[in-house]
């Protein structure tokens, strides 16, 4: 990176002054696609930006790799120089794909000089303003606006953003946008930290000392990309990490995140789990999850906090691949050990401070005197240190070496028992039990949570044991379900198990009471499960459980409250992780078969295919199981099949499950079989040749399946069939009307089944076939309600077709802007999903490929990337929002 030195002092404007910061937005794909080209695109730049601010009288102050800082005596001269820029960047010739996309902000404020540069609070304004934009946007504060508002330059025009937070400034700025003739004025939200979202759970309890380890770990992220806080079990690093994060997450643009990788122990799982912590928007779909990690944080600005990393660190190399491709993010990661990768510094973590003398002064300096304080006063309002206590207070916290958890544990006995009784019993000087090739402090840590449990009655201890199978936590009736024998009234011993600070009562799901354990000390329960014997048994309960869990809830997933439902089993999708490779470890095909078979419909509609295709097909592979569950599976897997647009592929399996069904299976069972393989082979028969015999077998099967619902009632079996023979018709009859009766008559049966999802595909298919009739009007219609319905429940898959076909509907209208800024959001949705359905003949309109709506002219490329830029809410906000843009008249 080159930086110009700035001009001498005597060449900078002192007074009111306006600064202007500009850079180029994603300039590290540009650098890469560009190649050897780069430096010469980069002088062209430079060039243009230096004329600009020169020709309106400004001064170059310094430049900074692809960035300038400029400053103008006059408000109005600094508006002219950025429009100026805008206009000369639109207007040169570019390499086809390689044209930088300039983003500008400007603050108006005091010039105070430092040395031979400007210091003060305005230029850190300037700067964070000039953060907020987009590329090709020009963003300008009030102060600015007010000043050059009355002799703007021709075609230009400001709009006002409203106020927004930035990033380390307390006060809210009035921002403005340049909405300049010719050239975009239609941006995303303003990248400030109103917008930015931050994903850190919120602690339960205060965070005590560690004042210098705070502001040494925030030191060492200014200039390193990783950041490793390393030490033993207990010592408070994931408190840490997450006070850290507090204090200066807002200051990454697009947001702080944190990953707990406690449930994880599959290194190849991390980029799942990362992806998970980012949001909805973020699963890998049919793509390999590190991939689909390192496209997400490309040109991303976050903090993530990647906490319990020693038990997967063979998923170092991810984090050492996320430097590179997110080089603007920081890495904050907690582990027993270093993960040991070029970018990282490891930051080992000591012990709270200690008293060095029972005197109360040293008390009060004490980290460690004052954890204990703090917790202890939680639990005893009344309790404080004394002349009486103080020398037992300072043995005490000595004698637990300092060690936070430890602290915290010890501590919620001052409910019962004065400091001296707590001291005499605990036996500081042979602090635990620990395995005696643990370390020292590990030893305390263990010997804290050994005393802690040895305190509890022999039931709760087994509870305490049981509770160690659950990944990320559990509800109550899990909890229930997989500790049913245990002697002791549940809800009493999860209440002593909170008091003694060994479980924790977390955010309430759905109004669901739901609990956990800290890392550490699961790992103890299960040692002491291990010990009991019953290790297997209580794994196996765990499994059973979560089947059972899983397809209770499975039929809720299409109907009216289907994103609750859907919401509910990702809160447990680490349990699901678990007991399924408990299943398949230990031969426990059946169930094995059953939980994976629930978990399609959550997989598919969450964006979770790739990991939901890799499940499945392990749990087809298993040996044995009852005929009735491998069908199940099997029909799950074609699924998953269908939705990564692989046709032909989900026939096979469709096949298999139907034999399987007309042997063994019900009524029911085997008519969805059969709508399963007609709808499969009828979309697969498009891209081949249709003999009489085929068509004959798709229609003969559709037959017999609704003959079967008819007698038995079913109104969402019958909405299935209806649905898929209309497939069938417009696939191997070309008769559109015909098909577009049925997907109407199939919506019917769907409404009156309440199953919502089947409404949805009945609305988007009406809507396919409408706009193929060049019915346009109709189209759009049907198309709002069914992306209405599918959004409210957070459907990515759905979302993802239905704005392609937005997409396809702008094309017809000619709206070509509008076609290339869908386009890119159903892309970017679509790359996140996995949902390459969406390139099936099934989907378009009009014949027309997804490549063939991206665009194909460079005035058009910014439109698209803004578009792959959109959320899942942004995209179809977007979408619905301009509807009279993209429904042509017929």
């Amino acid at each position: 990176m080159t930086t110009t030195a700035s001009p001498s002092r005597r060449r900078l404007p002192t007074g009111t002054v306006t600064f202007l910061f500009t850079d180029i937005e994603g300039s590290t794909r540009l650098v890469e696609a560009a190649g050897d080209r780069w430096p010469a695109l980069l002088a062209e730049h430079d060039g243009l930006l230096r004329e600009a601010i020169t020709a309106a009288r400004g001064t170059v102050v310094k430049t900074e790799g692809d960035g300038f800082f400029a400053v103008f005596a006059s408000a109005v001269d600094a508006v002219t120089a950025a429009t100026a820029i805008q206009r000369a960047i639109a207007g040169a010739t570019w390499p086809e794909g390689l044209a930088p996309r300039v983003r500008i902000g400007m603050h108006t404020g005091l010039g105070l000089l430092g040395g031979d540069d400007y210091v003060g609070i305005d230029i850190h304004r300037a700067s964070r303003i000039a953060d907020a934009a987009h590329g090709g946007q020009v963003v300008l504060s009030g102060p600015t606006a007010v000043l050059a508002e009355r002799e703007l330059p021709d075609g230009v025009a400001l709009r006002d953003l409203g106020r927004h937070r930035l990033r380390d400034l307390s006060q809210a700025e009035a921002i403005l946008q340049l909405d300049i003739d010719g050239l975009d004025t239609e941006f995303p939200d303003l990248r400030t930290a109103d917008a930015t979202p931050d994903r850190l759970p919120v602690p339960v309890t205060s965070f005590v000392g560690r004042l210098a380890e705070c502001a040494r770990v925030r030191d060492l992220l200014e200039g390193s990309h990783v950041v490793t806080v390393t030490g033993t079990g207990g010592t408070g690093k994931t408190r840490l990490a997450l006070q850290v994060g507090a204090e200066i997450g807002a200051r990454f643009r697009d947001g702080a995140f944190f990953v707990d990788l406690a449930p994880v122990h599959d290194p190849d799982v991390v980029p799942s789990q990362i992806l998970r912590s980012l949001g909805d928007e973020s699963s890998a779909g049919s793509r390999p999850p590190r991939d689909a990690l390192m496209e997400r944080l490309a040109e991303r600005e976050v903090l993530l906090i990647l906490d319990n990393f020693e038990q997967v660190i063979d998923a170092a190399p991810v984090v050492a691949d996320l430097v590179a491709a997110s080089p603007r993010s920081r890495f904050l990661v907690t582990s027993r050990g270093p993960l040991r990768i070029a970018a990282e510094h490891e930051l080992p973590l000591e012990p709270m401070v200690l008293p060095e003398t029972p005197d109360p002064d040293a008390l009060a300096h004490s980290d460690a005197v004052a954890l204990f304080v703090d917790r202890a006063v939680a639990v005893r309002p009344d309790f404080a240190v004394t002349a009486e206590n103080a020398q037992a207070v300072s043995e005490l916290v000595r004698g637990l070496d300092g060690l936070p958890l430890a602290i915290e544990l010890v501590a919620s006995r001052v409910r019962l028992l004065p400091v001296p009784e707590i001291l005499a019993r605990l036996d500081p000087a042979s602090p635990g039990t620990g395995a005696v090739d643990l370390p020292e402090r590990q030893r305390t840590i263990e010997g804290a949570i050994a005393w802690s449990h040895d305190l509890l009655d022999p039931p709760v201890q087994d509870l305490f044991a049981r509770l160690g199978v659950f990944a990320g936590g559990a509800d109550l009736e899990q909890v229930e379900a997989v500790c049913e024998g245990v002697e002791v009234d549940l809800l009493a011993g999860i209440a002593e198990l909170v008091d003694q600070g060994l479980l924790r009562q977390v955010a309430a799901t759905g109004g669901r009471a739901r609990f956990r354990t800290l890392h550490v000390i699961r790992e103890v329960a299960l040692m002491k499960l291990e010990a009991t014997g019953a290790s297997d048994d209580v794994h196996r309960r765990h499994l059973e459980a979560y089947v059972a869990w899983a397809e209770e809830i499975v039929p809720h997933f299409l109907g009216e409250d289907r994103k609750d439902w859907l919401d509910r089993f990702d809160t447990d999708h680490d349990n699901v992780r678990t007991a399924l490779d408990w299943a398949a470890v230990h031969g426990e095909t059946d169930l094995a078969l059953r939980l994976a078979a629930a978990s399609w419909r959550f997989w598919q509609s969450r964006g979770h295919l790739h990991e939901g295709r890799s499940r499945l097909e392990t749990a087809v592979s298993l040996r044995g199981g009852e005929p009735v569950h491998r069908a199940q599976a099997l029909e799950a897997l074609g699924g998953v099949y269908w939705w990564q647009g692989e046709i032909e592929r989900c026939v096979t399996p469709y096949r298999e499950a139907l034999a399987i069904q007309r042997e063994v299976g019900s009524p029911a069972d085997v008519a969805n079989a059969i709508y399963n393989t007609a709808l499969a082979e009828a979309v697969a028969a498009h891209s081949m040749e249709v003999t009489a015999e085929m068509r004959a077998e798709v229609y003969d099967l559709f037959a017999e399946g609704e003959e079967i619902y008819r007698r038995l009632g079913d109104d969402n079996g019958l909405g299935n069939i209806i649905w898929g023979r209309g497939i069938a018709i417009a696939d191997l009859d070309d008769d559109v009307p015909a098909a577009m009766a049925a997907f109407h008559a199939c919506i019917d049966h769907y409404r009156r089944a309440g199953n919502e999802f089947g409404m949805g595909w009945g609305m988007f298919e009406y809507a396919i076939f409408s706009a193929r009739a060049d019915d346009f009007d109709t189209s759009w219609t049907y198309l709002v309600d069914g992306l209405e319905l599918f959004s409210r429940h957070r459907d990515v898959s759905a979302v993802v077709l239905f704005i392609a076909l937005a997409a396809g509907l702008a094309n017809a209208a000619g709206d070509a802007e509008r076609e290339a800024r869908l386009a890119g959001a159903s892309r970017g949705l679509r790359n996140a999903s996995g949902t390459n359905i969406v390139d099936h003949e099934i989907t378009r309109i009009r014949g027309l490929t997804f490549d063939e709506l991206e665009p194909g002219r460079e005035d058009l490329a910014a439109a698209y990337r803004e578009g792959l830029a959109m959320d899942l809410e942004e995209a179809v906000a977007y979408t619905l929002g301009r509807a009279g843009a993209a429904a042509p008249t017929s």
